[in-house]
């Protein structure tokens, strides 16, 4: 196995081991056995357990922003980007539980909260890009990415901690609701 891919091992198997017991609950003898590695060898790889937490959050980024590459703001559809993010709830519930504990740490570290805040950020640009096109004012398309960014995460809380919480029902109102606005906006122009 190449130093890339036992690097990507590592990342990966943290990624599920701080999911699962939370950063400050996770060993780098657990990532370690998840990854199927010696202990020894995760601290050539990363010096310590943030800098492996942050490699994490940054392969997820990259992973998640990889399927808009080399596409145009024209040619993403919000639809699409809706129902991606409404998937994530029940194909890979380890996504927001990573979202959980990063917020957690942010609101309890220093060292984290700026990383949480970009984490946000980032949210809130990948939802605005594709709603530029359907709203003439920025600000507007700005606050209304980041209500939608509180919406997904607290819909997805909600399922995760509710089998019986009806997330399609949800997500229909919610789209519902974005295309009578997406009306008002219409006609305001």
């Amino acid at each position: 196995m190449s130093a890339k891919d036992k690097r990507q091992r590592l990342i990966d198997a943290a990624y599920k081991v701080f999911s699962r017991k939370g950063f400050n609950s996770a060993s780098i003898k657990d990532i370690a056995h998840e990854a199927g590695i010696t202990p020894g060898l995760v601290h050539y790889y990363f010096k310590n357990k943030e800098e492996l937490l942050f490699s994490v959050q940054s392969d997820i980024q990259k992973r998640y922003h990889i399927q808009y590459d080399g596409k145009k703001e024209s040619e993403i559809n919000p639809l699409d980007v809706l129902f991606e993010i409404k998937s994530r709830v029940e194909k890979d519930p380890d996504w927001y539980r990573w979202r959980y504990e990063l917020y957690s740490l942010g609101l309890k570290n220093d060292p984290y909260k700026q990383e949480v805040a970009n984490i946000l950020l980032n949210g809130r640009e990948s939802l605005s890009n594709p709603l530029k096109n359907l709203i003439v004012e920025a600000k507007e398309t700005d606050a209304l990415a980041g209500i939608l960014l509180a919406c997904f995460d607290g819909l997805a809380l909600q399922k995760m901690f509710d089998d019986e919480f009806d997330l399609d029902q949800t997500y229909k109102l919610l789209i519902d609701l974005l295309e009578i606005y997406l009306k008002k906006e219409t006609i305001r122009v």
